[in-house]
């Protein structure tokens, strides 16, 4: 059995830094040297604030920052931090995925890392058993996970918050879809997972980012991670409405020239609204398909291939280099 159980995490952080250095404590509240041996990776996406001192010196050994060069949006800083994590020496045995503002507790980071030891074949993610959100947003998340089982189906109940071994890591890094979507990437890749049962914490400081655009773009780039599959279940569904639309005007002929049952003008009114229900059935796969063959032919960059271009540097935020060094580097 391992003496100490050696793993990174992964963080995004847009201005949010009081939260950042609430989590680094709790972290090391909850999972305390020398059981534990932890590096942290904090992805600052182009933050106007300024990270402040960490106050770590327990089961934390290191905590660096990778500042990006522009505003990349939460799901693609996520991808960027995993591909610097995928090839490191010093990740350690696994790499844990979270965000920075408290919504995803360290308490249970720490089941999910004592469980992955014991079954260290298969990626953790977190499932939310309760949601402490607004109506609003669990009415949009019903809608959207329905919708997202409708276009590609299959079953979407988790986000970012996870825990994989590094040859997931590796798989992942070299998914394009990683740029849109983290949690249907992980789906879409075929890595098996296990559903672990969490709450959702509440936020450190500060008030959610997220708002109405950012959650409909983000379940737009979860759908499109399954773009192949989508296209085919519209083709199917607009194919089911054209043979629709065709027996209704065969059935209103029929009812027209063979019986007495007619009304005046009902004929061609019914005629018409389902010959213009055919078209649009006929239209909207082959616009779909001109897009689709457009997107095969455009060269799509796997996120190891093109992370490494939006970062503006890497910095160590703790352990802090004494002063004259420091001086020296400068």
């Amino acid at each position: 059995m391992r003496d100490r159980k050696r793993f990174t995490i992964i963080t995004p952080v847009y201005n949010d830094w009081e939260s950042f250095a609430h989590l680094l404590r709790e972290i090391e509240a909850t999972m305390p040297a020398p059981e534990y041996c932890i590096r942290v990776t904090a992805v600052d996406d182009c933050s106007i604030a300024k990270p402040a001192a960490t106050g770590v010196s327990g089961s934390i050994e290191h905590v660096e920052v990778i500042r990006l060069a522009v505003n990349v949006g939460h799901q693609r800083a996520i991808a960027i931090g995993l591909v610097e994590k995928a090839d490191s020496a010093d990740a350690g045995d696994f790499v844990a995925v979270m965000d920075a503002d408290g919504e995803d507790r360290p308490t249970e980071l720490k089941q999910m890392i004592d469980l992955i030891y014991a079954q260290p074949e298969t990626a953790l993610v977190a499932q939310r058993r309760r949601r402490s959100e607004g109506i609003g947003f669990k009415l949009f998340y019903f809608a959207y996970t329905c919708i997202f089982r409708l276009l590609t189906g299959r079953r979407i109940s988790f986000g970012n918050f996870s825990v994989l071994n590094r040859q997931h890591l590796l798989q992942l890094v070299h998914n394009q879809n990683l740029w849109n979507n983290f949690a249907a990437t992980l789906i879409h890749s075929k890595i098996p997972y296990t559903l672990v049962p969490t709450a959702r914490g509440r936020r450190y400081a500060g008030q959610s980012k997220m708002n109405f655009v950012a959650l409909v773009t983000h379940g737009l780039g979860a759908i499109s991670v399954f773009s192949d599959t989508v296209f085919v279940r519209i083709l199917l569904a607009s194919l089911t409405l054209f043979m629709l639309s065709l027996l209704g005007i065969l059935t209103v002929l029929g009812i027209r020239f063979l019986t007495d049952l007619a009304i005046p003008g009902w004929t061609t009114t019914v005629i018409g609204f389902a010959t213009l229900v055919s078209l649009q059935a006929i239209m909207m796969p082959v616009m779909i398909a001109f897009l689709q063959l457009s997107n095969r032919s455009s060269f799509q960059s796997a996120p190891k291939a093109f992370a490494s271009l939006q970062i503006e540097r890497i910095y160590t935020l703790y352990p802090t280099a004494p002063d004259h060094l420091r001086a020296a580097a400068g």
